[in-house]
């Protein structure tokens, strides 16, 4: 039921509190001036206080010993003010220190309204444990999460980077990411929403670029059932799915003028027209992503100048991984130790001494072109030095590669049929996964072999 602690100079009531309470199902202790109590608060812990205000024989009153628990940063549990003699100025003291409520001694008691009283402080009490409890247990959630999507970097554009994440997140105003292709637009809208306090509810993630033109009005804001031929049944569009959350929108500079203007209106008015329908109210927090100059677009009438003026202050400028200075050195670590279970490469680098190297290489795919070099080199070599490095960054440069050549060569030497064949199989497999993006499907059909067996071979070289 939860546990009270009584302070009540007079025994004789304080016993009669006790009996009532404890008849109730509650942990009851006593204590009878402001002394034995901070020893008893700190031992027993307790949920509910009730708290004379007129203490005899006491070093504090009741008041007093109320303000004392809240400086100390103890003041955790429910107080109710229990007296006879209190005046209205010390009452109204209490309830501005945040006590649960004032029970009058003087007249007749009921015991009735006493233990409703109590009892309602304890639900409060546990509720607010409750809350408490589920508010940690979502911001553990939400470090996870955030930690899953990394920002890996010390560079001074990338610290700026983590400050605007950190101030939008805790605005719920509507962002524009801007970068190139593969610095990580995607990364830093998941950041956003595991940060924002909309984490938890929908977050609906759309490539704008992928929807066909005939198709953008249905799939954003949705149809009714008839609206047009094929249109067989009711259909929510990704903005009503969205709906409490985030809509995440990649390459939103390829949706038509005319679209841009429908986003607009859902931004200003929190309100879509579904297709066939009427006008919806939705309220969604919007992350739209560009990789190219949006004022330029905007010159060029490509996008909308009124969308670009209503989002300009809310803008994160992603930097190429070029502009990122030793941010590589970093993400090359992180992404060896990303992908090192999977394979059975033994690493010697130093990637330290590689700086100048890297730096030589333009990366236009930017952080993702990286993470995929340092899976091709997993992949591709049994053993990782710097030379290897050096040798295949040349390699990038002149658009070959040896392909980890001098490993492919190890096991074609091998005695061992089998053990050869499935280390090429491997290597095999693991490059066309790599060339593919991890699309198992596609690869399936590109290399002729058939999806289920390939899932298989997948599983069984842990790729």
């Amino acid at each position: 039921m939860g546990k009270i602690l009584i302070l009540e100079d007079n025994k004789k009531l304080a016993g009669y509190y006790k009996t009532i309470l404890k008849e109730a199902g509650f942990d009851i202790e006593l204590t009878f001036n402001s002394t034995d109590f901070f020893y008893m608060y700190s031992d027993f812990k307790p949920d509910v206080l009730i708290l004379d205000i007129k203490l005899n024989n006491s070093e504090l009153n009741g008041l007093e010993v109320y303000e004392k628990l809240i400086k100390q940063n103890r003041g955790f549990s429910k107080v109710i003010i229990l007296s006879g003699e209190a005046t209205r100025m010390q009452v109204a003291k209490a309830m501005k220190l945040g006590a649960y409520t004032f029970i009058d001694k003087t007249g007749e008691f009921n015991s009735d309204k006493f233990l409703s009283d109590v009892q309602q402080a304890m639900n409060l009490k546990q509720q607010e444990e409750s809350n408490l409890f589920l508010r940690k247990e979502k911001d553990t959630l939400r470090n996870q999460l955030i930690n899953i999507f990394p920002l890996i970097g010390n560079s001074v554009p990338m610290k700026k980077v983590n400050k605007l994440i950190d101030k939008f997140s805790g605005a719920d105003v509507d962002i524009m990411i801007i970068g190139e292709t593969g610095t990580g637009k995607e990364i830093v809208a998941n950041n956003i929403y595991w940060k924002s306090n909309r984490a938890g509810k929908p977050y609906i993630k759309v490539n704008a670029g992928g929807i066909p033109e005939t198709l953008v009005d249905s799939e954003l804001f949705g149809h009714k059932k008839g609206a047009f031929t094929g249109a067989y049944s009711d259909k929510k569009g990704f903005f009503e799915q969205a709906d409490t959350g985030v809509l995440f929108l990649d390459e939103i500079a390829n949706l038509s003028y005319l679209t841009q203007a429908k986003v607009l209106r859902a931004i200003e008015y929190n309100e879509i027209r579904i297709v066939g329908g009427n006008n919806k109210k939705v309220d969604v927090q919007f992350i739209f992503a560009c990789n190219k100059n949006l004022t330029e677009l905007v010159e060029e009438n490509h996008f909308r100048e009124d969308l670009y003026y209503r989002l300009e202050g809310n803008i994160i400028h992603l930097p190429p991984l070029r502009k990122r200075g030793d941010d590589i050195i970093l993400l090359m670590d992180y992404f060896f130790n990303k992908y090192s279970s999977k394979h059975e490469s033994i690493l010697e680098v130093e990637l330290n001494k590689l700086s100048d190297k890297l730096h030589s290489y333009n990366w236009p795919g930017n952080v993702r072109e990286l993470e995929k070099f340092c899976e091709f080199l997993l992949i591709m070599y049994d053993k990782i030095d710097n030379n290897t490095i050096k040798a295949e960054l040349d390699n990038k440069k002149t658009g070959s590669s040896q392909n980890g050549f001098s490993d492919i060569s190890k096991l074609l030497a091998q005695n061992n049929y089998i053990t050869a064949l499935e280390g090429l199989e491997k290597k095999y497999l693991g490059f066309q996964l790599l060339k593919y993006d991890n699309k198992v499907s596609l690869m399936a059909e590109k290399i002729g072999l058939d999806r289920s067996t390939l899932y298989k071979k997948i599983k069984k070289y842990n790729l």
